[in-house]
């Protein structure tokens, strides 16, 4: 049994704390609404265990800068991040992670990940490229939900809410906003926020803008080697630069009683500037090495929506249209001074435009003495993606040449791609007069990705293969929940979920004769499909509540990417001897299963006190060869206790992590146990003025993330580039008016 080394005090906070929750009135009202789960407004208390909000009030109180930090405190949710360069990557969720989890933003899919043929780690394009402070909540489905969401809801949702003019504005106001600073020592950044809303009699409009500024992101390794012979093995963090920018504007109008126009404008932008040390090398008989790399990393999204929204129109108790255009523009740069002299240029990006309308209608009914809450509409979208690379090396002598290590520049790992979505859908909530409610909802996709071939593409794939792929599946789900005894519900889901092979996979088609390794196309991969189960039971008192669920998911033809044929040895590609040669192909592996059990608890045994907490518990294994999917966390507990006056509150929040035991093959890195300790205050002087701090691994534990360290050997050198900052500290101070 793992052991924490906590002391007293810890350990009686470790008893129960996942999230916290606001004990005032106005607090709980935030916490009452969840969206995401059934595509309409919905009260949290009534939906399954499964579904998570991360509300904007929680955001402040935890100081969380950006994804990760916003999800720090719930188990069975992770970020991955790269601490050499790139970030962090996205959602882990029960296990599944990367372009499996649905991202939406107001409804809106967000871009996906591309990971480059990379690890699991480092995502060539991410997808944390949206401001927290433009969010008014995040909701988290876990496990699939493929019935109302279809492809890419495989492994759960996660939904961003954006901020509306009425968050901003006081009852019977006109005006408002606020004006927010905020610092951490983590990665001695600072950050500017200001909101502004202003409301009318038909009209209301709203603007937030954030500026941040950073740099590397502290850890705690202890080798700083900077020079080309002993770089590699550095476990401090690259020197680095970033800021960002972030603007959300909205500007509503009410033609008539009952309905909405809404425009929206969203942009973000960050840029990464990076020494990357880490990357230098000495020459060898197979290349020269790299005396310096610096890279200039940006990435920018741009959505422009144009929504309509009814009440009581016709037969519809709501009626919503939503027409959208999105942009990602993604560029990874690099320049490496060689060791002969040489200086290789690159230019790479990964560029993601996306189109379509959602159409989402309620409507309520008695029939046969039961009654129905119909939600019916479709999602349509049309996104074209593309990964240009160029690449030039200019020798000592002054001549250029674009064919580099064996590959032609400009190049394509895969053709670019042009995806259709068309998804129909239906969910019908029957409430029973015994007070069951029983709800079957069924999804309909149809996909299609059409392959375009250009001379950058077939620079990389002679042949020019470029299939092209189209399919399309019914997505059922069907979900009970009985409330009984009083203060109980219960709750059945049986769900499944629904895939198509992604953008890149079937036609990623890679060679880098210099490092030995090589990915190939595979036209005839297969969709992936899952099939889950879930058991909950809630209990709600006036002063304490708890949820518990347990689940098991089974899924299909998984795709990954698979060693076809080569070794560390160097028993690689053709006739290839270098040391590491392999060849790869993105396959359907057969059947992975993930099955687990999640509890939470809270007691309200004081006013203004909440004493609270969860803890997460999975498995997953890859079938076809019994062996452990890395991807899925280890045992987890978060705790901590509240407590929240008129002008001051305080939380500690304890988060507990056993040692990771199952690993795919047994050379790879098992975290250790570990248990960190975080405090966080606020006090609001007045109406206008709030301050807020917090210490976090206050103990200054050294620890690692499991997403972070994912396949890598327990005797790799650089291990400790991974850990998480030791102790440091974040301070907020916000004025509204």
């Amino acid at each position: 049994m793992a052991r924490f080394h906590l002391t007293p005090l810890l350990i009686g906070l470790a008893s129960a704390w996942p999230a916290f929750a606001e004990t005032s009135v106005q607090l709980d009202r935030l916490e009452t609404v969840e969206v995401t789960a059934h595509r309409t407004a919905k009260v949290l208390a009534e939906t399954a265990p499964n579904a998570v909000v991360v509300s904007r009030h929680k955001l402040d109180a935890t100081l969380a800068g950006d994804i990760a930090e916003a999800v720090k405190y719930e188990p069975g949710v992770e970020v991955a991040s790269d601490p050499a360069r790139r970030g962090n990557a996205g959602y882990t969720i029960r296990g599944i992670d990367g372009n499996r989890i649905l991202m939406l933003v107001d409804g809106i899919r967000l871009p996906d990940a591309y990971a480059g043929g990379g690890n699991a780690n480092g995502f060539t394009s991410g997808r944390d490229y949206l401001d927290l402070e433009t969010l008014r909540a995040i909701d988290i489905v876990k496990g699939p939900f493929s019935s109302l969401y279809g492809s890419d809801a495989i492994g759960g949702v996660v939904g961003y809410r954006t901020l509306q003019a009425e968050d901003l504005l006081q009852t019977g106001e006109n005006m408002g906003g606020d004006v927010k600073l905020f610092g951490s020592s983590a990665d001695n950044s600072t950050g500017l926020s200001a909101r502004l809303a202003l409301k009318g009699e038909n009209t209301d409009a709203m603007l937030v803008a954030t500026h941040r500024r950073g740099h590397e992101t502290r850890n705690q390794g202890s080798n700083s080697a900077s020079n080309p012979d002993s770089a590699k093995n550095r476990t401090t963090p690259n020197p680095q630069d970033w800021t960002s920018d972030s603007v959300l504007a909205k500007l509503g109008w009410q033609p008539v009683a009952g309905q909405r126009l809404e425009l929206a404008l969203d942009h973000y932008r960050r840029q990464t500037d990076t020494d990357v040390i880490s990357a230098r090398t000495t020459a060898d008989k197979y290349s020269a090495g790299i005396l310096q790399m610096n890279a200039a990393d940006t990435v920018a999204r741009d959505r422009i929506s144009l929504a309509w929204q009814a009440d009581d129109i016709g037969v519809f108790d709501q009626l919503s249209v939503k027409l959208y255009t999105q942009k990602l523009d993604n560029s990874d740069d690099s320049i490496e001074w060689r060791s002969n002299g040489a200086r290789r240029i690159s230019n790479y990006g990964f560029e993601q435009q996306s189109k379509g309308l959602t159409l989402d209608a309620r409507q309520q009914f008695d029939l046969a003495g039961l009654t129905h809450q119909l939600a019916w509409g479709l999602d349509a979208s049309r996104t074209d993606t593309s990964r240009p690379r160029d690449k030039v090396e200019i020798k000592a002598n002054g001549s250029s040449s674009n064919v580099i290590a064996g590959e032609t520049f400009p190049s394509k790992t895969f053709p670019d791609s042009t995806s259709d979505r068309v998804g129909v859908f239906v969910q019908d909530e029957i409430r029973f007069a015994s007070g069951l409610v029983a709800s079957p909802s069924l999804r309909w996709d149809y996909y299609r990705m059409r392959a375009h071939t250009d001379q950058a593409y077939l620079n990389a794939n002679p042949d020019g293969a470029a299939p092209s792929f189209s399919d399309n599946a019914f997505s059922p789900k069907f979900g009970l929940a009985l409330p009984f005894a009083e203060h109980y519900t219960g709750f059945l889901q049986l769900s499944t979920g629904f895939r198509a092979p992604p953008f890149d996979d079937a036609n990623m088609v890679y060679a880098n004769h210099a490092h030995g390794y090589e990915v190939v196309a595979n036209p005839n991969l297969h969709s992936e499909t899952s099939r889950g189960i879930e058991l909950g039971l809630k209990g709600n008192w006036q002063h304490a509540d708890f949820g518990l669920t347990a689940y098991a998911n089974h899924y299909r033809d998984f795709i990954e990417l698979v060693t076809l044929q080569g070794d560390s040895n160097g028993n690689g590609i053709g006739s290839s001897t270098r040391p590491g040669s392999f060849e790869s192909q993105y396959q359907n592996i057969g059947k992975v299963r993930i099955h687990g059990v999640e509890a939470k608890a809270g007691w309200r045994f004081a006013p203004g006190w909440r004493l609270a907490g969860s803890v997460a518990w999975a498995q997953g294994s890859n079938e076809t060869d019994d062996r452990p999917l890395n991807s899925v966390a280890p045992l987890t507990a978060v705790a901590g206790l509240r407590y929240d006056s008129e002008t001051w509150g305080a939380e500690a929040f304890v988060k507990a992590v056993s040692q990771k035991r199952r690993v795919a093959e047994a050379h790879q890195f098992k975290t250790p146990a570990y248990a960190t300790l975080d405090l966080t205050a606020y006090w609001q002087a007045d109406k206008h003025h709030t301050v807020r701090a917090g210490i976090f691994n206050l103990t200054d534990r050294k620890y690692w993330n499991s997403a972070d360290v994912r396949g890598l050997s327990a005797g790799d050198a650089v291990l400790e580039r991974y850990t998480q900052p030791g102790r440091n500290f974040s301070a907020s101070y916000n004025y509204s008016f």
